[in-house]
């Protein structure tokens, strides 16, 4: 091969080496400036002071943007302590060379939010009134034949029966006797709700050895027992659990837009073990007893809008809320009913905080330290999930989960999270929450429920 060629092919590799390194180092220094660039979030309460990382010292300076709506303080170490001066949303932006933007947070001041915290043990139910559909199965008639009557009519799994026949329904046994006492000619009309729908089926029922049968798997409205977390005195909103309502057989969230809130007394407590999570066993009587609906369930608990006047003797005025950036490993309390309707305060401690939020209401790790709760209930147990949390007087979150291998100890969600979920944090609602900062006014036959949420490995919702 000629000199020439070589030298050519050896200028060319070279220029490729040096062009792939070059868009590596762009690649990769966008990719950092990305992250550098992804913005942090933080709420705070007006008149709470905050700090912010430094980040690298290339960074430069903090400018906030409005100007006027922050003050910075010294730096100590790798902090800066950071006062503002008003309600709303501030950017802070660090510039290098005061020109190219490289690091970001976004501040929300929000009014100082006032909550009674609860401690009541509540019912839930994920519906007002019905049975809800789980699943449909073949029904084997009298005939041989294989039948699915409710499928077949357009009945769907989730929808929730209300009437057979014209009689309404609330569990499986009077699903059974309307559906047997309404058949007329082998046929039936069902009222069923389908989120806000409401319709009008008319199923073609299958008579077998048992009777005319549906074939739908139907679960009555009860999810069981756990603890109302705070409600805001001056809109009656709500939260409590802190977790999810899941179904027991799928582990999927359970929908809720109609459901009820009611009243519940522990009966007795099923103590917990190292291996074995305990249990309050709870009572209430039905949708009769409601003190209040419920139209959310998510990741971080239920949520709706109370119809009943609460009160909490602990702390009758309430309480501040704490935004997670205030939460702090060391003593807290822990508000919960452990026999009647009686609550009670405990000792717990916080014993880790993540942040940033981890999802799930896992925020943070708590451990009881109160003697005579372990001594009664062997540390949480399934129907603390809500319980909330109280720390240097303010309401900091609530119990969500009990480990299983060691039962005195557990995960908490924050209370920013949970009144987020509830809408009372939102920036659209900052000239609201100045109006509630005010101290708050005082404003069955029973059958056992158990907690039915699923487990997790090393976890269960408490």
């Amino acid at each position: 091969m000629p000199a020439a060629c070589g030298v050519e092919m050896r200028a060319t590799l070279k220029r490729t080496v040096v062009a792939i390194a070059v868009v590596a180092v762009v690649l990769t220094a966008l990719t950092y400036a990305g992250a550098l660039l992804s913005p942090i979030h933080i709420r705070v309460p007006q008149g709470f002071d905050f700090s912010i990382d430094l980040g690298p010292r290339w960074a430069g300076q903090p400018t906030a943007d409005p100007p006027d709506s922050l003050l910075f303080g010294e730096v100590s170490g790798s902090a800066m302590p950071v006062t503002p001066t008003r309600t709303g949303r501030t950017q802070i932006q660090f510039r290098l060379f005061n020109a190219i933007p490289v690091r970001n947070y976004i501040v929300d001041v929000v009014p100082q939010l006032r909550v009674v915290p609860g401690g009541q043990s509540v019912g839930i139910l994920v519906a007002a009134s019905g049975v809800r559909v789980m699943g449909m199965y073949a029904v084997v008639g009298v005939d041989g034949g294989r039948y699915m009557p409710a499928r077949d009519a357009g009945m769907a799994a989730g929808d929730v029966i209300l009437k057979v026949g014209g009689v309404e329904v609330s569990d499986p046994y009077s699903l059974e006797l309307a559906v047997n006492g309404g058949a007329v000619d082998g046929r039936v009309s069902v009222e069923v709700k389908r989120g806000e729908r409401a319709l009008v089926l008319d199923v073609s029922v299958a008579l077998t050895q048992d009777g005319y049968k549906l074939g739908v798997y139907a679960k009555d409205n009860a999810a069981g027992v756990g603890t109302l977390t705070f409600w805001d005195p001056m809109s009656g909103r709500f939260g409590a659990l802190g977790h999810t309502v899941s179904d027991s057989a799928t582990g999927k969230e359970v929908p809720i837009t109609d459901g009820r809130l009611v009243n519940a007394t522990v009966t007795s407590v099923d103590s917990s073990a190292a291996g074995h999570p305990g249990e309050k066993i709870g009572s209430f009587r039905g949708s009769d007893d409601a003190i209040g609906t419920v139209d959310t369930n998510c990741a971080v608990g239920i949520y709706g809008t109370l119809t009943e006047p609460l009160t909490n003797s602990l702390y009758p005025s309430g309480v501040p809320v704490a935004m997670s950036s205030a939460v702090k490993e060391g003593p807290a309390k822990m508000l919960t009913v452990v026999g009647g309707s009686t609550i009670e305060q405990f000792d717990v401690e916080i014993i880790k905080v993540n942040t940033p939020a981890r999802p799930g209401g896992k925020n943070m790790v708590i451990r009881v330290t109160d003697q005579g709760l372990l001594d009664r209930t062997g540390g949480i147990v399934q129907g603390m999930s809500g319980s909330p949390l109280i720390q240097n007087g303010m309401l900091v979150g609530a119990v969500t989960h009990v480990f299983v291998s060691d039962p005195s100890r557990g995960y908490g969600v924050f209370a920013e999270q949970m009144l987020e979920a509830a809408g009372l944090l939102g920036l659209d609602e900052l000239d609201k929450l100045d109006e509630r900062n005010e101290p708050a006014g005082a404003a069955g036959p029973t059958w056992p429920v158990r907690p039915a949420w699923p487990a997790g490995h090393t976890e269960r919702a408490a």
